[in-house]
């Protein structure tokens, strides 16, 4: 293809994006600070820009303890489904969200989505304690409004009838952060129930997070249940580089290069390994992805400078990709439009808008 036909092509597609995506059901307040390193005045500091800094400081430490000042930058949303959703928000679409955003009223920090996404609140958020690095972050979270919730927490507040009427009609059916909910198995019973005599979505995401933090026999409980509906519902999962190779680890798979050519054919043993329909993976140097249907494809990254914020890039990525998914486009077509939104995100602080989006594909050097 020309450039230009490429572009029509996305230009095509971005515009006249459409489809019904419900995200759950988690729901996060996101507090984010940054350490002072040096202090000249009240007014006037210098903040730690590596995390590699902050771990060297702590090892430093390590027999007596640490004291930093934190400065904070930001109060905001976070979870997975307000960070993914709200990308198919700014694009038009209105996601619905059935979550945590609080238990008598919306909590303030989920106010600029009232109205473009359809929120649905099961109760209070999760508190994330974020320090903000300019090469990454750490994240701290009492975890109890996310870990304690369950499928009948969810029947009773919002009842069957809202329950069939929410997934009637959805395209595509996400679940966020396996590692952090407890009762993850449950939830996705519960979603899976909802289609044993309708209509089932085209796709269903899941973005499991650190599969680090549980045991190999809770993650391969997990993969066992979801294998079954892959012939019903095709899934896809997500990764970031870390996750990739713990997923390796994991299921026998020899681990590759941190390169494009290498784990594009690893994905595909892997995913095959697995019985999902699709893996992703996203890195801050490319996108890569094996699907049963399309095969293998990777799209390169640049990195970007001038980053205004890292919390929330990997489910930007996520969102570009389940709405690049909405419609017919190539593996690679979908992997460029992901990398865009991230690009745009980590320089912006919010999701671009279509023109936004449009343009931030111009730039890229693989499309």
């Amino acid at each position: 293809m020309t450039m230009n036909t490429e572009m029509t092509t996305y230009i095509d597609y971005i515009k006249n994006v459409n489809g019904r995506i419900l995200l759950g059901c988690d729901g996060f307040v996101d507090e984010t600070y940054e350490i002072v390193e040096v202090r000249n005045s009240q007014t006037d500091y210098s903040a730690m820009k590596k995390l590699k800094q902050f771990g060297e400081l702590i090892v430093e430490r390590a027999d007596g303890g640490v004291g930093v000042e934190l400065v904070p930058k930001r109060r905001c949303e976070g979870g997975f489904g307000i960070n993914t959703g709200r990308v198919a928000a700014m694009l038009g679409l209105k996601p619905l969200l059935p979550g945590l955003y609080g238990e008598n009223e919306i909590d303030p920090a989920y106010d600029p989505f009232k109205e473009n996404c359809e929120l649905l609140s099961l109760g209070d958020p999760a508190l994330t304690i974020a320090l903000e690095f300019g090469d990454g972050k750490v994240l701290m979270s009492n975890l109890e409004a996310v870990s304690s919730l369950t499928w009948r927490d969810v029947e009773q507040r919002l009842g069957k009838e809202k329950i069939h009427e929410l997934f009637t009609g959805v395209d595509i059916l996400g679940l966020g952060y396996w590692s952090l909910t407890a009762n993850f198995d449950e939830l996705f019973e519960g979603f899976m129930a909802q289609y044993e005599t309708s209509e089932p979505p085209r796709r269903m995401f899941f973005d499991f997070a650190d599969i680090k933090k549980k045991s190999s026999g809770a993650f391969m409980k997990t993969l066992d249940l979801i294998k079954p509906f892959n012939s019903k519902i095709p899934m896809t999962f997500s990764l970031n580089e870390h996750e990739v190779l713990e997923l390796f680890s994991r299921i026998g798979v020899d681990r590759p290069e941190l390169t494009p050519e290498a784990i594009a054919p690893a994905l595909t043993v892997a995913r095959e390994k697995i019985g999902f329909d699709e893996l992703v993976v996203h890195t801050p140097a490319f996108a890569a992805a094996s699907n049963a249907a399309d095969g293998e494809a990777w799209a390169i990254q640049e990195r970007q400078t001038n980053v205004l914020r890292l919390a929330g890039a990997g489910d930007s990525f996520n969102g570009g990709y389940l709405c690049a998914s909405l419609g017919d486009l190539p593996i690679k077509a979908r992997l460029v439009i992901a990398n865009a939104v991230t690009a745009f995100f980590v320089t912006h602080a919010i999701p671009p808008t279509k023109d936004e989006l449009i343009a931030q594909i111009e730039k890229a050097s693989d499309k």
